[in-house]
C-alpha cells in the first residue's frame, strides 16, 4: 500500500485533474448553449401584438366579452399578484409574433438534431479521436450558436433549422466526453474526475439562467442576441484551448510527467484496452435486457422532467408567477444551485451506505431512483395548483422538484449504467440518452400547445401529465432495475481468460 502511494502523483496538481478542470467548463458551456433558446424567447416574444392579434380575429360581441374579461383579470392580478404589481411599470416586449405552439417548435428543434448523434458520437471518437470530435463537436455548435439572431429575424422556421444543426453538433459531445475517461481517469479516482467534469453542467444552467435574464434586459443589439454572441464566443475560445491543451491519451500529451503519465497507463489498462478492442456489441442481449430496460425507463421519466424544467420555467414563472426578465432569470437559477448540492450529496450517501451498511447495490439504486422519480411527481402536482398569490411557496417547491430530479444523475440510473455494463458502459449511455432525448422534442412542444393562454389552468395539465410520467414510469423502472454486473457485460473476462489459458498451455 505504501509503495503504490509512493508511485501515485499528485491530485490536485496534475494533467488529469487539469483535463477535468477543463472539461468542467467545457459542460457548463455545452448546457449554456442548450438552454440560451428557452432563456432568450421569454424577451423574444412580442406580448402585446400576439394578445391584439388573438382579438382581431374575434367577432365584435366577442371583442366586447374578451375586453370585459380582460379588464375583469387585470383587477384581479392586480390585487393577487405580488410579483406583477412591484415590476408593473417595467415592460418588456420583443420583435417577434409567436404564437405559443411555434414557440414549442422552436423550442424542440435543438433536440430534434441532439437525438441523432447520441450513438454515432462514440463512434466517431474511435475513429477520429476523443478530443478532435469533442472540440469540433463544441465548435460548430458555437458558430451556429453565434448565428441565432440572424436566422431568427430571418423566419421562425429559418431558426428551427438553426436550433437543429446546433443540436446536431452538440449531440457528439457526451458520448465522446464519457470516451476520455476510458484513458485519462484511474479506477479509484473515477468518481471524482468525471463527477468534477459533468457538475459543469448544472452551473452552466445556474449562469444561463441567471446571466440572460441580466442580458435580456442590459445586452446590446437588442438585448435577447446579445445571450447567443457571448455563449458562442465563448464556446469558440474553450474549444481552441482544449485543442491545445488536451490529448486523448496520456501517451500524447505534450507536457505530462513521466510519473503520472505511467501511473494513469497502468491505471487504465482494462478500460483503455477494452474501448480499443474491436470485439462485436451485444446489441440483441442489450435491448432484451430488463436491466437495461429500467435505465432506459428511468432515464426517459427522469428526462420528461429535467427538459420541461430546463426549457420551460422562465415561461411559467413570466405567465403564472408574473416575474419580469430581469428577476425571472435569478429565480430560474435558484432551482440549480440547489440540483447542484443534490446531485453531489447524493453520491457520497450512496457511497456511505454501500460501505457502511448491508444494502445491496441494487437496493440502493433502488432507493435513490425512487427518491429522483416519486419526490419530483409530489412537486410538480403541487406547482400544478400554484398561481401567482403564492410565489415563495412556487419557488420552494419548484427548486424541491428539479433538486429531487438530480438525485437520478447523483446516485441512481445513470450510476447504474457503469454498474451493470462493464466495459459497454459507453454505448449503453449512448441507447439511454437518445430514447432519454426524445422527452427534449416531446416536452416543450406539447407544453406550448397546452398553455396557448398562459393560464394558471394550462399549466396544471402539463405539471399534471409530467406528474402522471413520473409515476407509471418510475414503477416500471423500479420493477425492471438490477444493479448486477449482466452476463453478457462479462464477455470480455471470459475471452481474456481462456487467452490466458491458451497461452499456459503452449508454455
Amino acid at each position: 500500500m505504501d509503495q503504490t502511494e509512493a508511485k501515485k502523483p499528485s491530485f490536485i496538481f496534475s494533467v488529469r485533474f487539469l483535463m477535468a478542470f477543463v472539461m468542467f467548463f467545457g459542460f457548463c458551456l455545452n448546457y449554456m448553449q442548450k438552454i440560451d433558446m428557452s432563456i432568450a424567447i421569454v424577451c423574444m416574444i412580442n406580448n402585446t401584438a400576439l394578445k391584439m392579434s388573438h382579438s382581431e380575429n374575434h367577432a365584435l360581441t366577442q371583442k366586447i366579452n374578451d375586453n370585459f374579461t380582460i379588464l375583469k383579470n387585470k383587477s384581479e392580478s392586480s390585487l393577487q399578484c405580488p410579483a406583477s404589481l412591484s415590476h408593473s411599470k417595467t415592460k418588456y416586449d420583443g420583435p417577434f409574433v409567436w404564437e405559443k405552439s411555434t414557440q414549442g417548435l422552436v423550442l424542440s428543434a435543438y433536440f430534434y438534431g441532439y437525438i441523432i448523434t447520441q450513438i454515432p458520437g462514440g463512434w466517431l471518437a474511435f475513429i477520429f479521436g476523443v478530443k478532435r470530435v469533442i472540440a469540433l463537436s463544441m465548435g460548430i455548435g458555437s458558430l451556429l450558436t453565434l448565428s441565432i439572431p440572424f436566422f431568427a429575424r430571418l423566419s421562425y422556421k429559418a431558426l428551427i433549422g438553426c436550433l437543429f444543426f446546433t443540436g446536431l453538433a452538440h449531440g457528439a459531445f457526451w458520448p465522446s466526453a464519457s470516451a476520455l475517461w476510458a484513458f485519462w481517469a484511474p479506477v479509484n479516482e473515477r468518481s471524482r474526475l468525471v463527477g468534477l467534469a459533468s457538475s459543469g453542467s448544472k452551473v452552466g444552467s445556474i449562469v444561463a439562467l441567471s446571466l440572460g435574464g441580466i442580458l435580456c434586459v442590459y445586452g446590446f443589439d437588442g438585448g435577447w442576441p446579445s445571450i447567443f454572441y457571448l455563449f458562442g464566443t465563448a464556446g469558440i475560445i474553450w474549444s481552441l484551448i482544449l485543442f491545445f491543451i488536451a490529448s486523448d491519451s496520456p501517451k500524447d500529451h505534450f507536457f505530462i510527467s513521466d510519473k503520472e503519465k505511467k501511473y494513469i497507463l497502468e491505471e487504465t489498462k482494462k478500460t483503455a484496452n477494452s474501448q480499443n478492442s474491436q470485439k462485436k456489441i451485444p446489441w440483441l442481449e442489450i435491448f432484451s435486457s430488463k436491466a437495461c430496460w429500467s435505465i432506459f425507463i428511468g432515464h426517459f421519466a427522469h428526462n420528461w422532467g429535467n427538459y420541461l424544467f430546463l426549457t420551460q420555467i422562465p415561461s411559467f414563472l413570466k405567465d403564472v408567477l408574473k416575474f419580469d426578465i430581469k428577476s425571472n432569470g435569478l429565480v430560474s437559477s435558484i432551482p440549480y444551485i440547489s440540483c447542484w448540492i443534490a446531485t453531489t450529496v447524493s453520491c457520497f450517501i450512496s457511497d456511505y451506505l454501500s460501505k457502511k451498511t448491508r444494502l445491496s447495490r441494487t437496493t440502493i439504486r433502488r432507493i435513490f431512483c425512487g427518491i429522483g422519480l416519486f419526490c419530483p411527481a409530489i412537486a410538480v402536482i403541487g406547482l400544478s395548483f400554484i398561481n401567482c398569490s403564492n410565489v415563495i411557496l412556487g419557488v420552494v417547491i419548484l427548486t424541491l422538484g428539479v433538486s429531487f430530479d438530480a438525485v437520478n444523475t447523483g446516485a441512481g440510473y445513470l450510476v447504474n449504467i457503469n454498474d451493470i455494463a462493464g466495459p459497454y458502459s459507453g454505448i449503453l449511455f449512448g441507447i439511454s440518452n437518445t430514447i432519454a432525448t426524445i422527452p427534449g422534442i416531446l416536452s416543450p412542444s406539447i407544453a406550448g400547445v397546452l398553455t396557448k393562454n398562459h393560464s394558471q389552468k394550462e399549466w396544471q395539465m402539463v405539471f399534471l401529465l409530467c406528474a402522471l410520467i413520473y409515476i407509471i414510469f418510475g414503477i416500471l423502472s423500479l420493477v425492471l432495475l438490477d444493479s448486477n454486473l449482466q452476463k453478457w457485460s462479462k464477455i470480455e473476462k471470459e475471452e481474456t481468460e481462456s487467452k490466458n489459458k491458451n497461452v499456459e498451455i503452449k508454455s
